[in-house]
């Protein structure tokens, strides 16, 4: 059921128990005979009394074409369009309210003094509640229905505590909580049967794939899901955004669909070019892509990349990167900023991602100015872009070879050394690992029943893909980091270059600790990694000419 229903509502117990009964057995049947009927998931109940055909197409599949290949509706995208509107109507216009389920996944209530941190520090209070009160606020004051579902890795969630967290959340939001939720394992049998004599650990690592049961549990009951680890800013904005380019998204593939060859063009489409570079590893394509005809079944590995990022501390004493190390940030020479990315010797970009006003709260920066935001997760070297038919120039953040659907690379044709170099596809320092995702109803259907080899939800019971063990194989980077969407599930991440929208796909990691445990040279403020990828814009356009 919906978290909100045993908030709101006081109805005699013995009714309650009585009518769910019954409505279980109703659902078990209809679900039955959808399954029977459809071969797809069991279509979405709306526990408001609203019936699916009234909110969005219900995305059942249609038969192959004579062709072979599946007719346009497969559920994919399918209920952007209807959501997109929903999210932005004011809420005294909208006649339904948009719902959506955050659910924040925290592996200690206290830090452990690793990675930067302070040892005994309150996280819960300081760290995981303000980013988290705030970005719900800022969806409740449109107008729509959110509830927070929190999975912990500590053993107890105090009712001290969860009173805490519930007092601070604005009136009308759900809460559940799962705490204890790390599961156990035999540590590296690596899919072999255990040992005599060998006992179970916990596995740290795999309290990340636990939102995936919640996800399966909740999915009927909301339109939008945020699954992100505790210290990310989540904001309305950040969702709206999200909505309007995956409805751009969504255009771009009607647009193919229409055209005799199934491909969506630009407007001034350049002329073909001889001696197009051919991939040296396992990609479709070569590493020169600038404004090629898209394919609709390309169309459809396209999806909203984020990045993540910090602001520099402002404490007492000598800081890594405040130093003059920012003024030498990797790859200036090979790609400088373009002079085009600034005005007035400051980023076009502006630090929406991070506002915060005096006095800051735990380890957020108040007031901060867009020098002072950074990222760490990639850089340009595993970066390209492309210009994008309806939707224009975007960043294509990086992708597992053979999902790429092609992009103008940094480093074409021999920019950081010998020519020929390998593109850095899956490269765990510049994947650009983004904490977590956000996506529709119809979308997480579409990474589970389509785009995800062994589905995307549990029960991970694909032999082939799981290998009788879903926690042995893969790290938290696969889960809630993107191994598993934009490598295995083959999705392109995009980041419009108009920077407007560039920034709205920025999150802010509120632990604010990497600037001081990771490599300083990794680092680089945002403002000049959005110049360097207009430097390589420029290039492209070069390449055109």
């Amino acid at each position: 059921k919906p978290l909100r229903s045993a908030m709101r509502r006081t109805i005699n117990v013995a009714v309650l128990v009585s009518a769910l009964a019954v409505l279980v057995s109703v659902l078990a049947v209809v679900a039955s005979l959808n399954v029977f009927f459809n071969g797809a998931l069991p279509a979405t109940a709306d526990v408001t009394g609203v019936t699916p055909a009234e909110i969005e197409p219900t995305g059942r599949r249609r038969r192959l074409t004579a062709n072979g290949s599946q007719d346009d509706v497969d559920g994919w995208f399918q209920d952007v369009p209807y959501l997109a509107n929903l999210a932005k109507k004011s809420p005294s216009g909208a006649s339904k309210p948009f719902r959506v389920l955050f659910v924040i996944t925290s592996l200690v209530e206290f830090d452990k003094g690793t990675r930067g941190t302070e040892h005994g520090y309150d996280r819960l209070q300081n760290i995981m509640l303000p980013p988290l009160v705030d970005g719900v606020k800022s969806m409740t004051d449109r107008g729509w229905e959110v509830d927070l579902y929190l999975v912990l890795g500590f053993k107890e969630l105090l009712p001290e505590r969860r009173k805490l967290i519930q007092a601070a959340l604005p009136d009308g939001v759900g809460l559940e909580v799962w705490d204890n939720a790390i599961p156990f394992h035999y540590a590296k049998t690596y899919n072999k049967r255990p040992q005599p004599g060998m006992s179970l650990s916990a596995a740290d690592h795999a309290l990340s794939r636990q939102h995936r049961f919640v996800l399966r549990d909740k999915l009927q009951y909301y339109d939008f899901f945020c699954a992100f680890e505790d210290d990310i800013k989540i904001t309305a904005d950040h969702v709206v955004n999200f909505l309007e380019l995956s409805n751009d998204i969504y255009n771009l593939h009607r647009t193919a669909l229409s055209s005799v060859d199934r491909q969506a063009h630009v407007a001034e489409e350049s002329p073909s070019r001889p001696d197009r570079h051919q991939p040296n590893d396992k990609s479709p394509v070569g590493n020169d892509v600038v404004d090629d005809p898209l394919s609709a079944e390309f169309v459809k590995r396209l999806f909203p990349g984020l990045l993540r990022v910090e602001v520099l501390d402002r404490k007492e004493g000598d800081h890594p990167l405040r130093n003059g190390r920012l003024e030498r940030h990797q790859f200036k020479s090979e790609v400088p900023p373009s002079p085009d990315a600034y005005s007035n010797g400051h980023s076009l970009l502006r630090p929406v991602c991070c506002e915060e006003a005096e006095p800051a709260r735990g380890r957020m920066t108040a007031n901060p100015i867009i020098e002072e935001v950074v990222l760490w997760e990639t850089n340009i070297q595993a970066s390209g872009v492309r210009n994008l038919p309806e939707i224009g120039w975007v960043h294509a953040m990086p992708v597992e070879d053979r999902a790429d659907i092609g992009s103008y690379w940094s480093g074409y044709p021999s920019v950081f050394g010998e020519k020929n170099v390998k593109r850095p596809r899956r490269v765990d320092a510049t994947l650009g690992q983004q904490a977590g995702f956000m996506a529709t109803r119809k979308q997480v259907e579409y990474f589970h029943t389509t785009a995800c080899p062994g589905g995307f939800l549990p029960p991970y019971d694909d032999q082939t893909q799981w290998k009788g063990d879903s926690l042995q194989r893969h790290s938290v980077e696969f889960w809630s980091g993107g191994f598993q969407l934009f490598g295995q599930c083959f999705l392109n991440r995009i980041v419009p270059l108009d920077p407007r929208r560039f920034e709205r796909q920025l999150l802010y990691h509120v632990s604010n600790n990497k600037q001081r445990s990771a490599p300083a040279k990794k680092f680089i403020r945002v403002g000049d990694f959005y110049g360097q990828l207009m430097r390589v814009k420029e290039k492209a356009e070069d390449l055109l000419k």
